[in-house]
């Protein structure tokens, strides 16, 4: 049963007191103690709460926080035994803070400011702090979707990854769309063409990859992988690097 109150399409509540107003990012606002702003689609926000339901994640690693309603939502939806959000922004927004203390998620909703995602060293401190060995059951790198940071923190992230556990690319497919079609930035396509390379190739890494078209779904295989060491272009042969390099 869902935890979220529909008002109309574009808010929801979903108790004690907090509200969600789906925004497009052009049309996006401030969020504040008891109102998030959540650059989500209703239909986004119920296709989350459905993979929710389906993977009933414990651990979650968020990468990609802006104003934390995303994980704020997580929370709500998935109850995880930890949930840590990481975002390249300086200080944690008061309404994620103002929702940790509300909801009583202190203990397991921990966030992390200043990070960069690509700065390996950092995530893996923060991991290892806040996970202390236990894996990963879910991923979400909802950041700055350019192929290249994109795949520093796959790299990375990827292996604290449970075997059978979901690594998600949000946005992958920005770059295409008719409002960013100018940009000149390495499309996050490379990073999912690559993973799909991988699958073919090493499915003992990357056992499956779903692409939808706003996200990619990566199912990690049983694999021992090293996060210091991991690089996912070492998972496909010569000619799926020459396609690669064509791209």
């Amino acid at each position: 049963m869902s935890v979220l109150t529909w008002r109309d399409d574009e808010s929801f509540e979903s108790g004690g007191g907090i509200t969600y107003v789906c925004r497009p990012l052009d049309g996006r606002f401030p969020s504040h103690p008891g109102r998030f702003c959540l650059l989500k689609t209703r239909w986004q926000v119920e296709w989350y709460e459905k993979l929710l339901r389906d993977l009933e994640p414990r651990t979650i690693a968020e990468i990609g926080t802006f104003d934390g309603a995303s994980a704020a939502l997580f929370a709500e939806i998935a109850r995880p035994d930890k949930l840590v959000t990481i975002d390249g922004r300086q200080e944690s927004s008061a309404a994620l803070v103002d929702f940790m203390a509300r909801k009583d998620f202190a203990g397991r909703v921990a966030a992390y400011c200043g990070v960069d995602q690509g700065d390996a060293v950092r995530l893996r401190e923060i991991l290892g702090a806040e996970f202390d060995g236990e894996p990963l059951d879910l991923v979400i790198d909802d950041a700055s979707h350019l192929a290249d940071l994109s795949r520093r923190t796959f790299n990375c992230v990827f292996p604290y990854l449970r075997t059978g556990g979901t690594y998600v690319i949000e946005d992958w497919s920005w770059t295409h769309t008719a409002t960013w079609n100018t940009s000149d930035e390495i499309p996050l396509t490379v990073l999912v063409f690559e993973l799909i390379l991988a699958c073919a190739q090493r499915p003992s890494v990357v056992s499956n990859v779903n692409v939808y078209k706003n996200w990619a779904l990566v199912t990690r295989g049983d694999a021992t992988l090293d996060s210091e060491t991991f690089d996912i272009a070492t998972c496909y042969g010569p000619k799926a690097r020459s396609l690669v390099a064509d791209l």
